[in-house]
């Protein structure tokens, strides 16, 4: 199904418009908002590092919660827990603006109050973004997934312009109380039009919360393609991270500019990011999306050269629009691979790791960025960074991102299940471990290619939660596959997460079994041993 030329197409769909207007409206406030908190913390602290924690306050929870809130909204409601998480930060951004308001707010309260919003923020990004290929058709995805990245970008620059100048006429509790008015927009639609049914359809119980967190991890690590994803993310935006951390120094430092100006830049960079997104069809039609996160890479480690040898301000301007259209492009592309790779019963946490891939990779980088600047200056760090983003395209023929859209639709089993299990109700989730055994019977002229399958195959096995799997060899060609699951429980599950592709997998090894026949399978358990 090709891909629609016009980026906004996506907005003409009801559910996905009242969405993104909403996550917008609030991705604004939530700018605005931390304008606000920064503004308000250097009034009341005379200390710079009360000042700096207020980045730290909202920075932290992404790297703690932005996982664990991943498996949570894979295992439960995901309509709930977004209405519980906005919610959660109506009632933080109310509290803030009364306090405000009342001349009540402490340095402390303020620290609190921001961390409070930004828990919320972290554990309802990765929900969010996991129901985005539920509001929209599959061949809109890519734009809506573009959008939802414009929409942060843009925000990021309007944000904190809008807050500027309330906060200069009017005080900052009435940047807070417009937050707050952000997140009853929000909710009201939530409740209003949010599907009840989006998230894991199962008829089998949610898995234990350490187990999801444990099967998260397993599949990204035995996923080939998604492996890639997180190996190109952290690598790019170790580099890519110098030019958000080191654009204010050089902007304030090196060319005097005014907090006006520094305001105007972020917006052409938001600007960028527009431009960016609406050339988004033409290039997903024109390149593959490694092709087209390599030459991003490029554009992006050669505006950073641009931006160190800059000696006109109005220089700087111009690769600010580069780079912000270079960023929306590269993160956009991610989000579209990895929405693209996983099924639905481990989107959000694969979501979440890609943001925790990002967080790992950016935070740590961006003070080791800074660093480098005191140490040998901005435009030498911001060159050093435009030279390993380059190197980094290197990856493109290494580490290609698959261009491959997989089918994700659940498979209906033809295979029958063991008698005493036949009714999810009655299995017993503590009976196991469930050893399955599948015997095959392969020519000699087919056992390279057999070999091949087999080891997808075993990715197939292990991600989808399987504790172990081996592969024998015996005389007169025949083959062993030996799967090791948990449970009986884990056994269901394990079923119920096959899809149209993997099934497809199989079916090519069944034409390389003798007879083209179905492999013989024994189900064993230390209390029943059952076979077929």
């Amino acid at each position: 199904m090709p891909i629609n030329s016009n980026v906004w197409s996506p907005l003409k769909i009801p559910l996905y418009r009242a969405m993104w207007i909403a996550i917008t409206a609030s991705n604004i406030g939530t700018w605005m908002n931390e304008v606000g908190a920064t503004w308000m913390m250097a009034s009341l602290a005379p200390s710079n590092v009360m000042i700096a924690l207020i980045q730290t306050a909202t920075t932290l929870p992404f790297l703690l919660l932005s996982y664990p809130a991943g498996a949570f909204a894979d295992i439960f409601n995901r309509r709930k827990m977004l209405l519980g998480l906005h919610l959660w930060m109506l009632l933080s951004a109310t509290v803030l603006t009364v306090l405000t308001y009342k001349n009540l707010t402490t340095e402390w309260w303020l620290l609190i109050l921001t961390f409070a919003l930004a828990t919320g923020n972290a554990m309802m990004r990765p929900a969010f973004s996991a129901c985005i290929p539920a509001f929209v058709p599959k061949n809109e995805l890519h734009n809506a997934v573009t959008l939802n990245s414009l929409s942060t970008n843009a925000s990021k620059a309007v944000g904190p312009a809008i807050g500027g100048l309330i906060i200069a006429f009017s005080g900052a509790y009435v940047v807070f109380a417009i937050n707050a008015v952000s997140f009853v927009v929000i909710t009201v639609i939530l409740y209003i039009r949010f599907p009840k049914s989006i998230g894991v359809q199962s008829l089998l119980p949610p898995e234990r919360f350490s187990k999801a967190l444990k099967n998260g991890l397993t599949y990204t690590f035995h996923d080939p393609d998604l492996r890639v994803i997180m190996i190109r993310c952290i690598v790019f935006f170790i580099f890519a991270s110098a030019f958000w951390s080191l654009m204010p120094a050089l902007l304030i430092r090196d060319f005097n500019a005014s907090a006006q100006t520094y305001g105007i830049f972020m917006a052409l960079t938001g600007l960028g990011s527009v431009a960016g997104a609406m050339t988004m069809p033409r290039l997903y039609r024109r390149w593959s999306r490694n092709r087209l996160f390599t030459l991003t890479s490029a554009l992006f480690g050669c505006g950073m050269l641009l931006l160190a040898s800059a000696t006109e301000l109005w220089a700087v301007g111009v690769v600010a629009l580069l780079l912000g259209f270079a960023w929306i492009t590269s993160f956009s592309v991610l989000i579209v691979t990895c929405q693209l790779t996983v099924p639905d019963w481990v989107r959000a946490r694969a979501m979440a790791i890609l943001m925790l891939a990002y967080g790992i990779s950016a935070t740590p980088s961006s003070a080791m960025w800074g660093y480098l600047a005191d140490q040998q200056g901005i435009t030498s760090s911001l060159a050093i960074a435009g030279l390993g983003a380059l190197v980094t395209i290197l990856l493109g023929v290494l580490l290609p991102l698959s261009n491959q859209d997989r089918d994700h639709t659940l498979y209906e089993h033809e295979e029958p299940l063991p008698d005493h299990i036949r009714d999810p109700a009655t299995v017993d989730p503590t009976d196991g471990p469930v050893t399955v055994i599948r015997e095959y019977i392969i020519r000699q002229a087919d056992k390279d290619y057999f070999l091949r399958l087999m080891n997808s195959v075993r990715s197939v096995r292990k991600r989808n939660g399987a504790l172990s799997w081996r592969l024998n060899e015996s005389p007169n060609e025949h083959f062993t596959e030996t799967v090791v699951i948990e449970s009986w429980l884990d056994y269901l599950r394990h079923r119920e997460r096959m899809t149209v592709d993997d099934r497809r997998l199989e079916e090519q090894i069944t034409l390389l079994n003798k007879g083209q026949k179905a492999p013989a399978i024994n189900h064993t358990s230390p209390s029943t041993n059952t076979k077929k």
